[in-house]
């Protein structure tokens, strides 16, 4: 397929010289530059927040890189051939990244946890089709997540790419039939401009926009909203072609290498400071990025920045930018295999060792190689179709034996297992069998305002009052939804058997990563921190899911035992700490809290609000956030509930429900892993504990019956 010659404008006279751009080793010290910066950041180094920033230059070079060569084909030929573009681009990166495929999927069938196992089976189709960073959006998996990494997470950054290939020679094609190049860089800017503001309102209004897809997922994974980066590129290749100027001035050398220099500090200091779920990433720190790179590929492309080219172009750092693509490739699933991504030296140091020496052999054997044309040669030079089609009936059987293999992967899910139990009581055992005069418990909690101030808390559930009130038996099965945070989804995952006459429960509002918090940052004495900007939206979530049900029963307490930093959402720098228990923490869970109490409210549900309870929080494989020492003491998690009483105090539709005493009271059960498999989340006996326990309470709730 060949672009048909334009009448537009002849080929040659797009920049005066017709010179083409030839090989430019500046751009491959800035691959090199970007591959260093992201392979830390995914070592987990605290000092390198921002290097995920490096792949942002990626797709500027690569906007710049693939445009210039476009327009080099066009004004050579006078028009270009899509179907060698595309068969350039497949000898490139198809090769490597299948080998790639191979070997992570027989690892991961042959060595891997069945977690990793199902990963590969969720995560392969759209890895094979080069669209990686659609599954992770679609499927809901936070490239920003605490949880065990996927092996290969890191692919969604290559599909953006390949999706860049496929649709942008098309895009070429119809700008070079547009007579006047202001008006095609016009349309350019305007494109990056409109991926640019896309970004930032997906930032901001994803939840209501997208499907309720994560925000910062869709911002930072999916192909529109970062594809500023790679128009920026492309846009600035049809300005600037400096090779073609025989005038460049030697001079000129001092002040390109002062910007160059400027630009990479300005690089630098984004992948020292920079956060991923940051409100200030989206769009300002991107696109401050995209700029200094473009500023950076300007200079080493002109003849004249001697020093920049000197340095960019140093055989050091062009070896490692033509292997960048091999290193990007390997590095990640190396480094969760060796578990090299928490920032340990000695495990970063070895799996990088192993991640050269691999991708060196995928240079040298493979990539190299293909890109030359090897295979075509091969396939000319045997003529027998007997040896030409055993390799390609060899590959094909082993993607069929994989492809079986991988399909028949159980799912797995780390939050479900447990002995299986079942749920004994029914309404009868529950109520009495003919009495219409049920018991109902009240907690005498402090106001909202002694807990702003101060609380006096305990490790033991609040002492109660029992008083009597003449209502009808409920109408059963009740209708309960499950809200709140990874806990809540724990229980709602985890129900026991024979609850179908007594309950129907749904836990489709239970978030992992969220409790009542959509601004600040928790942190831990462990160095552990979690952004809470991804949780924006969780009322409407929560109102959402429960409206039509009797009672919402609210589940949450697992994020809420930190310190928080910025609580007010603002992006102060230093940031301000607001410690746990302090008066302003209080008032902000309780402003929470009561906005999450009135969402629930605005559908007509009754609340039923679980005490939080002791945990015992311990290190186990597979865990997506590790213990810290927060969530086990005993004090703080009375103050939360403490907290969560007084918002149930005087009002008539808000229940505080008592959870198990043996939380707090029996170590024996409260660390059992049987019970709760990291000693915070429950398996089916926690749960089942949790609804022998609470039955009654959510039964004895009054709800308007139809």
């Amino acid at each position: 397929m060949t672009e048909p010659p334009s009448d537009a404008e002849p080929a040659s006279s797009l920049s005066g010289s017709t010179a083409s751009m030839g090989y430019q080793p500046g751009l491959d010290g800035l691959r090199a530059i970007s591959v260093i910066a992201v392979i830390l950041y995914h070592a987990g180094f605290g000092w390198m927040p921002g290097g995920f920033l490096g792949v942002e230059v990626f797709f500027v070079v690569s906007g710049y890189l693939i445009t210039s060569l476009l327009i080099d084909e066009r004004e050579r030929d006078g028009s270009v051939s899509l179907r060698g573009f595309w068969t350039r681009r497949a000898r490139r990166l198809f090769p490597a990244l299948a080998v790639v495929l191979l070997a992570v999927t027989l690892w991961a069938l042959l060595f891997g946890s069945a977690e990793q196992a199902a990963q590969i089976k969720r995560d392969l189709p759209w890895s094979i089709g080069y669209l990686a960073n659609w599954g992770q959006i679609v499927g809901g998996v936070p490239y920003f997540a605490d949880l065990d990494p996927p092996l290969l997470r890191h692919l969604w950054s290559l599909a953006v790419e390949e999706q860049w290939y496929v649709l942008w020679p098309f895009a070429f094609i119809g700008l070079m039939r547009l007579s006047r190049l202001r008006v095609r860089v016009s349309v350019i800017a305007a494109a990056a401009f409109g991926s640019w503001l896309l970004m930032w309102l997906a930032h901001r209004d994803a939840p209501a926009a997208f499907l309720g897809w994560d925000p910062t997922n869709f911002a930072y994974l999916s192909t529109p909203t970062r594809a500023s980066g790679l128009l920026l590129g492309a846009l600035v290749a049809f300005v600037w072609r400096p090779w073609r100027d025989p005038s460049a001035d030697d001079r000129l050398s001092r002040p390109l290498d002062v910007a160059a220099g400027v630009a990479v500090g300005v690089l630098v200091a984004a992948f020292i400071g920079a956060q991923l779920t940051e409100g200030y990433m989206y769009p300002w720190v991107l696109a401050l990025t995209s700029v200094a790179s473009l500023v950076a590929i300007m200079v080493v492309v002109h003849p004249a920045a001697a020093g920049a080219r000197w340095v960019f172009g140093s055989s050091w750092l062009t070896a490692i930018g033509r292997r960048s693509y091999g290193l990007y490739l390997w590095h990640w699933p190396i480094f969760v295999i060796a578990s090299a991504t928490d920032g340990s030296w000695l495990r970063v140091v070895a799996a990088s060792l192993v991640t050269v020496v691999i991708a060196e052999v995928s240079y040298r054997v493979i990539e190299t190689p293909v890109r030359r044309g090897a295979l075509g040669r091969w396939w000319s030079a045997h003529r027998d179709r007997s040896v030409r089609w055993a390799p390609v009936v060899g590959a094909g059987m082993t993607v069929l034996v994989l492809a079986v293999a991988v399909a028949s992967v159980d799912e797995f899910d780390i939050a479900v297992g447990g002995e299986e139990v079942e749920f004994s009581l029914d309404a009868t055992d529950l109520l009495g069998e003919s009495s219409t005069t049920l018991a109902v418990t009240t907690t005498t909690a402090p106001t909202a305002t002694s807990v702003a101030g101060s609380v006096t808390t305990s490790t033991t559930s609040s002492t109660t009052s029992t008083s009597t009130t003449t209502t009808t038996l409920p109408v059963l099965p009740r209708s309960i939804s499950i809200v709140g945070d990874s806990t809540a989804l724990s229980f709602g995952v985890n129900l026991p058997s024979g609850l179908d006459e007594t309950f129907s429960f749904t836990g489709d509002a239970a978030t992992n990563g969220c409790s009542i918090w959509d601004v600040g940052e928790m942190v831990s004495t462990r160095g552990t921190r979690r952004d809470f900007a991804p949780c924006s939206g969780w009322q409407e979530k929560w109102a959402s899911v429960s409206d039509g049900y009797d009672v919402a029963l609210v589940v949450i307490g697992a994020w809420d035992v930190y310190d928080m930093a910025n609580i007010d959402g603002s992006e102060a720098e230093p940031e301000v700490i607001t410690p746990f228990g302090s008066e302003l923490w209080d008032a902000t869970f309780l402003s929470n809290m009561t906005s999450g109490v009135a969402a629930l409210r605005s559908v007509g549900t009754e609340v039923a609000v679980l005490e939080v309870p002791c945990m015992r929080p311990q290190e186990v494989p597979g865990q997506g956030f590790p213990p810290t020492p927060e969530r086990g003491d005993d004090d703080r998690v009375a103050h939360v509930n403490a907290l969560l009483r007084s918002v149930a105090d005087g009002d008539d539709h808000v229940h505080f429900i008592a959870g198990p005493v043996e939380w707090c009271t029996d170590e024996a059960i409260a660390t059992d892993l049987g019970y709760r498999w990291d000693g915070v989340h429950v398996y089916q006996p926690g749960a089942n504990l949790i609804l022998e326990t609470i039955a009654a309470d959510l039964l004895r709730i009054p709800v308007v019956q139809d």
